[in-house]
Formats: C-alpha cells, sequence, structure tokens
C-alpha cells in the first residue's frame, strides 16, 4: 500500500462512524451561479405576485418598510435591516395570512444633496457660483433626482440578491408627484390644525451644510473644547457694597462656558434667585459665585478660597437687575432671573446669548432682550462685532476671544474640557445654536378641533394603543416624546419637499387652502 492511500485510509477511518444524515446538498454554495439563476427562476415564475394571489384571501398582515436613503451600495445595516423584514413576511405567509411587502425609498434630503454636491459637482462649485439661485437649484435638483434613481436601481438589484420576497416592481418613492401631492395633503391638515409656525429662534445649524437640523439628524461625538471662566464688572459694586455692608471695591459677576465665540452676543446673566451666592474676595476685588460651589469652583481654577475670604452671602433675588459691562463691548447688560441656572456644573451665574440657546433665547423673550446673532450661515461673524474678529470662523475666533479676555483682565481660569457634543450625521462635523427664522411643527400646541396637542396624543398611544416588543421599546419611546422640543421642519438646501408658504411684503402666507391647491399641482404636474 502506498504512503498516500495509507495517509487517506488513517483521515477517514472515523467516517463510518459518525451518525450524520445523508443529503443531496452540495458542499458548495456556488452562490455566485446559483443567485443569478434563483433570482432568474423567481421573475419568470412573478413569485412575489404568486404568492399574494394565492394568499388574498387570508387575513391581512400590514407590514411597513421604513425606507432607506436612495444614496450608495447596500451595507450591513441593509442587509441586516430587510433580512429581519423578510423574515416577518415569510413568518406570516407562513402563518396563513396575506402579507403585501412593498420596499421604499426616501429620495429627498440632505444625505443626497451632500453626496451629489461633494462626488458629483464638486468640481463645479465655482461655476454654479455664478449661476442666479434659481438656476443653481435647479440643476442641483436635477443632478439630485438622477442619483436617486440610479442608486433605486442599485439597491433594489442588491436587495433582490438577498432573495428577499417584495415588490421591487412598485416600490414607494418619496419624489414621485403623488407621494409629494399626499405629504401635502397631510401638511395642510396641520395648518388647518394651527400647528405649523414660523419664528426667529436658535436651532441646531450644520455650518458645514449651511442648513438647520432637526434633533434626529444629530449624532453625540465627544469634542475637545475650551472651557473658561470670565469675570463680568459690575458697574453698581459702590451700592451694591454698601448693600451688604462689606468694603467698597469692584464686584465682578463669574460665569463658566465652553463657548468662548459667543461671548460676543452676550446679552445677559442669569441666576437663580432661590440660591445663596458668596461675595469672596480675590485680588483687591470681589468674585460672585454659588455659595454651595465654591469649594468645588476654587479647586478647577486652583484658588486657595478660605472661609475669612466670603464677605458676605446674599440670595439669588438680590442680584436680580443688578448690572454689569460687557468684557470688550461698550454695552450694559444686566442680571435677570432663571430657574433653569442649576449646581451641576459653573458658578450658578449662566452667561446668557439669547440667538445661540435655548434657555438663553426664553430667557431673552421674558425678559424683552435682542435675539442678537452675529453668526452667519457659513459659521464666520458678521459686521456687528468687533473688528477683530469680523469674518473669522467662529471656532478659530475662540483663541482670539480667549486673549482678549485675558488683555482687559477679564480672564479667570481657561483649560480643555472633553464633553459629548452634538455633530451633523452627515458631515460628521460639530453643529452649533443659530438664531434663524425657520419653520416649525409646535408639539405642544392644541388642536383646533379636539383641543389636544401632539405631545399628548403621542404619549396617549404610547401607553394605550402600542404593543412593544421588547417591552422597554416604550419606555425608551415615551421619553423621547416626553422631552422632545417644537420640529423644526424647513431646511435651507435645494433637494426637498418645499413648504409652500409665499412672502407677501415680508409677511409669509399659508394656509390650509394654499397648501391643498399646491398640492393638486403637484399631483397633475
Amino acid at each position: 500500500m502506498s504512503k498516500q492511500s495509507t495517509k487517506t485510509k488513517e483521515k477517514n477511518q472515523f467516517k463510518d462512524t459518525l451518525n450524520l444524515p445523508k443529503t443531496a446538498f452540495p458542499m458548495r454554495a456556488n452562490l455566485a451561479q446559483n443567485e443569478p439563476q434563483r433570482l432568474k427562476e423567481w421573475e419568470k415564475n412573478n413569485l412575489y405576485d404568486a404568492i399574494q394571489s394565492l394568499t388574498q384571501t387570508r387575513p391581512e398582515f400590514s407590514f411597513h418598510d421604513g425606507p432607506p436613503y436612495a444614496n450608495g451600495d447596500i451595507h450591513l445595516g441593509h442587509l441586516l435591516n430587510k433580512v429581519l423584514k423578510d423574515i416577518v413576511v415569510r413568518s406570516q405567509l407562513r402563518l396563513g395570512n396575506h402579507c403585501p411587502y412593498t420596499p421604499g425609498w426616501d429620495c429627498h434630503g440632505l444625505p443626497i444633496e451632500h453626496k451629489v454636491m461633494s462626488e458629483v459637482l464638486n468640481t463645479k462649485t465655482e461655476k454654479l457660483a455664478t449661476l442666479d439661485q434659481n438656476t443653481q437649484r435647479m440643476i442641483i435638483r436635477k443632478e439630485c433626482e438622477k442619483y436617486a434613481n440610479k442608486y433605486i436601481k442599485l439597491q433594489s438589484g442588491q436587495m433582490k440578491q438577498l432573495l428577499t420576497l417584495a415588490d421591487y416592481k412598485h416600490p414607494y418613492l418619496t419624489m414621485t408627484p403623488s407621494f409629494e401631492a399626499q405629504v401635502l395633503t397631510v401638511f395642510s391638515k396641520l395648518v388647518k390644525e394651527k400647528r405649523v409656525y414660523r419664528q426667529l429662534k436658535p436651532v441646531h445649524w450644520s455650518i458645514a451644510n449651511q442648513t438647520a437640523l432637526a434633533e434626529a439628524e444629530l449624532e453625540y461625538e465627544d469634542k475637545e473644547s475650551p472651557a473658561i471662566y470670565v469675570n463680568f464688572k459690575s458697574n453698581n459694586a459702590e451700592q451694591l457694597c454698601k448693600k451688604l455692608n462689606i468694603d467698597v471695591k469692584p464686584i465682578y459677576f463669574t460665569i463658566w462656558t465652553t463657548t468662548p465665540w459667543t461671548i460676543p452676543a452676550n446679552l445677559a446673566i442669569a441666576i437663580n434667585p432661590q440660591y445663596e451666592y458668596s461675595i469672596i474676595t480675590y485680588n483687591d476685588t470681589y468674585l460672585v459665585i454659588c455659595e454651595n460651589i465654591v469649594s468645588r469652583v476654587s479647586e478647577i481654577i486652583n484658588l486657595d478660597i478660605k472661609k475669612e475670604n466670603i464677605k458676605a452671602i446674599c440670595r439669588g433675588s438680590f442680584l436680580v437687575g443688578e448690572t454689569y459691562e460687557h468684557p470688550f463691548i461698550k454695552q450694559t447688560n444686566k442680571i435677570v432671573p432663571a430657574d433653569y441656572v442649576t449646581m451641576l456644573e459653573g458658578t450658578g451665574l449662566v452667561h446668557t446669548a439669547p440667538g445661540h440657546g435655548i434657555d438663553d433665547y426664553q430667557t431673552g423673550l421674558k425678559e424683552n432682550l435682542d435675539l442678537y446673532c452675529p453668526v452667519q450661515a457659513d459659521g464666520t461673524y458678521d459686521d456687528t462685532v468687533p473688528s477683530w474678529i469680523q469674518g473669522k470662523l467662529i471656532w478659530d475666533a475662540n483663541p482670539i476671544i480667549i486673549d482678549k479676555l485675558k488683555e482687559t483682565q477679564s480672564l479667570l481660569y481657561h483649560y480643555s474640557f472633553r464633553h459629548s457634543y452634538p455633530h451633523d450625521w452627515r458631515s460628521k462635523t460639530p453643529v452649533i445654536f443659530r438664531s434663524t427664522e425657520q419653520w416649525f411643527v409646535g408639539v405642544d400646541t392644541p388642536t383646533e378641533s379636539n383641543k389636544k396637542t401632539l405631545r399628548n396624543m403621542a404619549l396617549a398611544a404610547i401607553s394605550d394603543q402600542i404593543k412593544f416588543t421588547p417591552e422597554w421599546g416604550k419606555k425608551r419611546l415615551k421619553g423621547m416624546m416626553e422631552s422632545r422640543p417644537d420640529w423644526c421642519i424647513s431646511r435651507q438646501r435645494s433637494w426637498g419637499l418645499p413648504i409652500p408658504a409665499f412672502m407677501l411684503n415680508g409677511t409669509p402666507f399659508l394656509t390650509a387652502g394654499s397648501v391643498t391647491a399646491i398640492s393638486k399641482v403637484f399631483s397633475e404636474k
């Protein structure tokens, strides 16, 4: 016997002792050959339609497809999504139900426009800039439509290769006229119920894509920011010292922020009227810091504050109405009350820029402050700020502003601070709060018909009408609904379903009737 046959015999000596089933399945899948053959057979037999025809008299199980974006090849996320959905479809068929399944694609929005601008039109930006805005938008829209159609066809083929059962011949597409018309029909009902409004207020703003973003378009990533403690000088120190019965010295209100670039827009300092505030001696001056966090602040900024350094303690309500000087702009601002001021971070005194934060905005409305926003769409300052930062990108201005605060002896301390920060989900760049006029759907606005709010109706549906699997999904969704703000629905982009409003002498005109009329035009043309 040869060496080779001996080795083969030794290798297979236990083969006959294994109790394994014998099948006709080939050892290899040969997918490259078998998949196209299987798909060809399915299409020849019109498998999906045949199954629907056989099951149409059975009880129906409605199963909806949350659509993917029509951009790029499918990835592992699509694979997981489509296979899990296919398992549901096949399971329902095996359970004896009729389960039609129409796949869909989200064809509008920033993901597609972002790809088109960066991949298709990236070499034509200079030429585009020479054209008027309407022409630019038409070019972008045509390219986006071509791009979406290309990837609908591509992804459809790739999803078929996963051998999923769906009506790929008749998908729903958000850019078809009939779909757009239906969206506007729903929107007209929101307008009729007086849920839609336009307002100047801070929204999440993507500098990279120059557009407002909704909460759902944000991702949170760690970001390193410059954290600063800034002293704002009281311009009523003498009177304040006399009221507190302490020696007359300059008094500074100390704030903490991780956005030095918003200091030019400071219009107030918010304090909690119920808190106690300490007046602390520091370099022949006084600092005002919330009493309960003096030790924490002194540890961070390396100040050895002892009991004898605290010369007076007063309620926040005592300081409300006091005024101070801006560190580098000739203006006088005031101390205002705010219940949202906490002791979790900072000093218990909150730098307030109504054009750059939701709490700041609400305080601004309450105190009749200007909604001042000197930051333009591209993230640069306009000409209302000091000349030394005009035209500069806000991120580049951070160290310049810190240097100016040092120069004016207003900077108490600064360091790098790592924290979770919202980013634009497409450009992966940090977003900012920026005050602009946008359209919103009010989640706490009672409807005309039933006097209920969207938030109340959503919470009631989650609690009483929806069965969750797994059950923990209920708590998660309920938490989101309880805390979400009004929905910002406008975008400063070219590719998307427009809000059908008309500007008449600077005033927006939007009624349920006008939206319905435009919906009809969309469906016809």
